[in-house]
């Protein structure tokens, strides 16, 4: 039998005594990276519209450089509360062989951050009635967009695979 618990301590997952599996998740953890999570979707949400085509974006400049300078400072937060609550070592706690992805994934962060650092810099030198910049700076973005997006998507099946390997897929 499984037992699960919320625990306000840490992660991991532990073996008992009796042979049973337990595993605690940390309540500060899961709210602050629930409440960080809607907030960059909310973020996303509003700026992806603004960037699928050239004259949206150019009509909502002085909004969109607000947004990305958001957007930079909200994946400032993103990254570190995933490396501070040590997410990625409880991801491997079980599963060794998972540690060369958690490693891979944490050493994105400084790249994705740095990329989105840059955009959000940028986009204020741009001169939104510049078409060619305005398209390219859309190009940046949803290169950075696309990036990011993968990079979550990886992040998901590696806790989900830990999740698999501590608690037994299919039981």
């Amino acid at each position: 039998m499984k037992q699960f618990e919320i625990s306000p301590e840490g992660g991991a997952a532990t073996q008992s005594k009796t042979g049973t599996r337990r595993l605690t998740v940390n309540a500060a953890f899961l709210k602050d990276i629930k409440d960080d999570s809607q907030d960059l979707k909310m973020l996303l949400d509003q700026i992806i519209p603004l960037t699928c085509h050239q004259q949206t974006a150019a009509n909502h400049w002085p909004e969109l450089i607000a947004l990305m300078s958001e957007l930079r400072d909200q994946l400032a937060l993103h990254f570190s509360l995933e490396e501070a609550y040590g997410y990625f070592d409880d991801a491997v706690v079980s599963s060794p062989q998972l540690s060369v992805t958690a490693e891979v994934l944490r050493s994105e962060h400084p790249f994705l951050f740095a990329v989105i650092r840059d955009l959000a810099d940028q986009v204020s030198e741009v001169c939104s009635d510049r078409p060619e910049q305005v398209n390219l700076f859309i190009q940046q973005f949803d290169s950075f967009r696309r990036m990011f997006e993968k990079h979550e998507e990886n992040e998901l099946e590696l806790i989900l695979e830990s999740l698999d390997d501590d608690l037994g897929a299919g039981d």
